[in-house]
């Protein structure tokens, strides 16, 4: 099998600075694995990284569809797989650098999608994401693993097939944890304490970077900007009842924070038991020097067959 590494993380752990900097000593191109860093429009909510930040490494799945345009696992499996083969082809290390779980096993694994079905009924209105997840993990925890906490319409749908009866066995039949390539898996993490608090940084940036003009902007364009599936990503649905002057500008942004740091423990969750990784404490002196002998020795090692 081809070798990839992966730098997966919690929100605000510092992926992109990490990836880059593989990128360089091994010779390597960057995959986005981020489910909202994929759309033109959304840049500053996305933390998509600047090019000064992208440092001349060519990074693939950034900016590759609009806003008007769902994008969702299947496609990031198929896109990201090509890509993997042109780097591969060049001769040169794939790096997946994301913190969407799903769209990493996805893509390591022998995962096999349905037909994406464009409009799902949604019978649970009036429910947020964080309470509908929870139902779904109450009601069968083993569904709710192949679900990404932050795709509203997948849950629904298995929601949907659940009360239509549907077995475990045919809601996983498709998602097979058969590797296709010889990974190595990183998962950045920190103190709780000191992760939060960057949270709550990164958050007040956005917004001093002006990510309200941005969501303006949108909306001003699209009256139904909120309807659309990439605007329910954190970050800038929260924008909705503030433009709706519902709650304040400072109920708006606390309620971002608020929701990042309960998805940051999703992410944590998600890592720990469905993906095995190597965890790395970011606030370590060594951590890249860590990580960097550790892909050393694994570009060094037998490939796997």
């Amino acid at each position: 099998m081809k070798k990839i590494v992966v730098i997966a993380g919690v929100t605000a752990s510092g992926k992109t600075k990490m990836g880059v900097a593989l990128a360089h000593r091994f010779n390597g191109e960057i995959i986005s694995a981020d489910s909202v860093a994929v759309y033109r429009e959304l840049n500053i909510g996305s933390a998509k990284p600047s090019m000064e930040e992208r440092e001349g490494i060519i990074h693939h799945l950034i900016d590759v569809t609009s806003i008007e345009e769902p994008y969702h696992v299947a496609q990031f499996q198929k896109d990201a797989r090509a890509a993997i083969a042109a780097i591969h082809a060049k001769g040169k290390l794939p790096i997946i650098v994301g913190g969407t779980g799903l769209y990493i096993n996805a893509l390591v694994n022998d995962y096999r999608f349905e037909e994406e079905v464009p409009d799902v009924k949604d019978s649970f209105e009036g429910i947020d994401d964080d309470t509908l997840y929870q139902m779904l993990q109450e009601r069968d925890s083993e569904a709710a693993q192949s679900v990404h906490p932050n795709n509203r319409k997948r849950i629904v749908r298995t929601l949907n097939m659940l009360q239509d009866g549907k077995t475990k066995t045919e809601i996983h039949e498709n998602q097979k944890n058969v590797a296709l390539f010889d990974a190595c898996i990183f998962f950045l993490q920190t103190d709780r304490v000191v992760l939060y608090e960057r949270i709550n940084k990164r958050v007040d940036m956005m917004m001093a970077q002006g990510l309200e003009s941005e969501v303006s902007c949108l909306l001003h364009h699209n009256p139904k900007l909120f309807e659309l599936q990439a605007l329910q990503a954190i970050g800038y649905r929260e924008f909705e009842p503030f433009f709706n002057h519902e709650i304040s500008a400072e109920a708006r942004d606390e309620l971002i924070k608020r929701n990042t740091r309960r998805f940051a423990k999703r992410q944590i969750t998600w890592f720990k038991h469905q993906t095995p990784s190597q965890w790395i404490d970011i606030q370590s002196s060594n951590a890249f020097e860590t990580v960097s002998q550790r892909v050393t020795q694994f570009i060094q090692g037998p490939t796997e067959s």
